[in-house]
C-alpha cells in the first residue's frame, strides 16, 4: 500500500531543520520513500493508492514519550496535590488494591488518549505492564514495555519501614523476564522490552543486579526513576549516595534511561554524563511537584535528553510548553531553548534516548512512517505566522487530525481507529471508582497516612 500526503507544511525535524511549504510525503508500506515539493512528488508518484490533501495542515513526526505509566491515569485528581509523597502514599499501596481488569481498561484509555494527540512511541514501565501489551499491539502504537519492579514488603512500607523480600524479588524478576520472552520483537519489531525498576530506595542490590544481568543477556535497555527525591532515603537504606549506588549495581550506562533527575548536584550530573546515561525529562509532571531538572546543564555536559509524559497527562503539546517554561524560569532567561529545540526534544532527541533514532523521530526517506498531521484551521492556531512556533506554543492534542504508525492510519479525522472512545471512558471511570472505593476502605482515605 502507498500513501501520498500533498499540499501541506512538512516539519521534518531533520538535521537541516527543514520546513517545506507546499510539501508532500510519500509512503510505501511502513516506510517514508520521499519528502519534498508537492508538484514534484505528485509527478513522481502518480499511482499512489491513497492521496491525502494536507491543505491548511502541518505534517510532523509523531511524538516520542520516553517515559509513561499508562495505568497511572487512575491517579488523576488524587496525586497532583500530594507533593513528593505519591509513590509511598498512593502508587505502591494501590498496586496491591487495583485489579488486573481495572488497570487494563484504564491503560487502554491512556493509550487511546496518547494516539489521539499524536504520540506514536512510548516507553511504558509499570507494575503489571504486560497486561497492556495486547492492546498496544492492536492499537498500532510503537512501544518499549517493561515491568517496573521493586522488592519491598508493601505492608511494612505502609508502616514506614523498608524491608526487602527475596520472594517478592524472585517473582518480580520472573515477571520482567517473562514479558521480555513473550513480547520483545513482536508486531514486526514495533514492540520491544525493557528492564525497569521503580527506584533505588525500593530496590535491593540483588534486584538491580538481576535487572542488569537480564538486560545484558537479552540486549535490552534499562530504565529507572533516579534523582527524584530519594537522596536521603537511599543513603539511609543502602548506606551509599544515590548515584554511587546506581552505578555500583548496574543502573547507569549508555543503555539506561534515567527518569526525572531533578535532585542532582554538579558532581552527580558529571557521574551521569560520564556514564553515558540518557535522561527522560518529564517537565509537565515535575513542575507540579515544584521541581525542574537542570537539562541545560546536563545537555552542556553531553547528556542525551528527551521528553516524556509520565502519568495523569496525555497532551504532549503541554509537555513541550512545560519544557520551555521551566527551563526559562530556572535560568531567568526568556531566550533559553526555542520552539524548534523543544520540538526536537519531543521527537528525534527522545527517539535517541530510546535508541530508535535510526528508525523514527524525523521525516526522512528510509525512516518508519510515524507521522502526525495537525489541522491549523482551528481556533487558537490562526494566524499561522510560523508553523513550528505556533504548534509548540498553541497546539493541543485535539488539533491532531491524522496519525500514521508504520504507514498505517491509526487516527483518522481525529478518531482513534482501534477503540470505542465512549465505551472506554465509561468503563475506565467505573474501574477507577471501584479501585478507589476499596483503597479508601483499606487505608481510611484516598492516601496512606504517613506514620506518626
Amino acid at each position: 500500500m502507498s500513501l501520498l500526503i500533498t499540499n501541506s507544511t512538512v516539519v521534518t525535524v531533520d538535521s537541516a531543520h527543514r520546513v517545506i511549504e507546499n510539501g508532500a510525503v510519500y509512503v510505501e508500506e511502513d516506510r517514508i520513500v520521499a519528502v519534498g515539493d508537492t508538484q514534484v512528488l505528485c509527478e513522481q508518484y502518480p499511482a499512489a493508492d491513497t492521496v491525502v490533501d494536507g491543505n491548511g495542515k502541518v505534517v510532523l513526526p509523531g511524538f516520542v514519550s520516553a517515559h509513561n505509566h499508562l495505568g497511572y491515569a487512575v491517579f488523576r485528581g488524587r496525586a497532583e496535590d500530594i507533593g513528593h509523597a505519591p509513590t509511598h502514599r498512593l502508587y505502591l499501596p494501590m498496586s496491591g488494591i487495583i485489579s488486573v481488569e481495572e488497570r487494563q481498561v484504564i491503560g487502554a484509555l491512556a493509550v487511546t488518549e496518547l494516539l489521539r494527540g499524536g504520540v506514536t512511541t512510548i516507553l511504558e514501565m509499570e507494575e503489571d505492564a504486560e497486561i497492556f501489551a495486547s492492546f498496544i499491539e492492536t492499537s498500532g502504537m510503537r512501544a518499549q514495555i517493561g515491568v517496573m519492579v521493586n522488592d519491598v514488603n508493601l505492608e511494612a512500607l505502609a508502616r514506614g519501614e523498608t524491608v526487602f523480600d527475596p520472594a517478592v524479588r524472585d517473582q518480580q524478576l520472573e515477571q520482567a523476564n517473562g514479558l521480555a520472552e513473550r513480547w520483545h520483537g513482536r508486531a514486526g519489531g514495533r514492540i520491544q522490552a525493557v528492564m525497569a525498576a521503580t527506584g533505588l530506595s525500593t530496590s535491593s542490590p540483588e534486584l538491580l543486579q538481576g535487572l542488569r544481568q537480564s538486560a545484558d543477556a537479552r540486549g535490552l535497555r534499562l530504565s529507572s526513576h533516579l534523582g527524584f527525591g530519594e537522596r536521603e532515603l537511599v543513603q539511609r537504606i543502602h548506606g551509599m549516595a544515590q548515584f554511587d549506588f546506581a552505578r555500583t549495581h548496574g543502573m547507569l550506562g549508555s543503555d539506561v534511561v534515567a527518569v526525572h533527575c531533578y535532585e542532582v548536584d554538579e558532581a552527580e550530573m558529571d557521574v551521569l554524563a560520564e556514564s553515558g546515561t540518557h535522561l527522560a525529562h518529564c517537565p509537565h509532571m515535575n513542575q507540579f511537584r515544584g521541581e525542574v531538572a537542570p537539562i541545560q546543564a546536563m545537555r552542556a555536559k553531553g547528556m542525551q535528553v528527551g521528553l516524556g509524559i509520565d502519568n495523569y497527562f496525555s497532551d504532549y503539546f503541554e509537555v513541550l510548553r512545560s519544557c520551555l517554561a521551566s527551563a526559562r524560569i530556572q535560568a531567568h532567561d526568556p531566550e533559553i531553548l526555542s520552539a524548534h529545540e523543544a520540538l526536537a526534544l519531543g521527537t528525534i532527541e527522545a527517539a535517541r534516548v530510546l535508541g530508535l533514532d535510526e528508525e523514527i523521530g524525523s521525516i526522512e526517506p528510509g525512516k518508519k512512517a510515524d507521522l502526525q498531521m495537525v489541522n491549523m484551521r482551528r481556533l487558537g492556531l490562526t494566524p499561522v505566522n510560523d508553523p513550528v512556533t505556533t504548534l509548540v506554543y498553541h497546539g493541543h492534542a485535539k488539533d491532531v487530525d491524522m496519525v500514521l504508525i508504520d504507514g498505517k492510519v491509526v487516527v483518522a479525522e481525529g478518531v482513534v481507529q482501534s477503540a470505542d472512545e465512549e465505551d472506554l471512558v465509561s468503563r475506565a471511570g467505573l474501574a477507577a471508582d471501584a479501585a478507589w472505593t476499596r483503597f479508601a476502605e483499606r487505608y481510611g482515605g484516598y492516601s496512606v497516612r504517613p506514620p506518626n
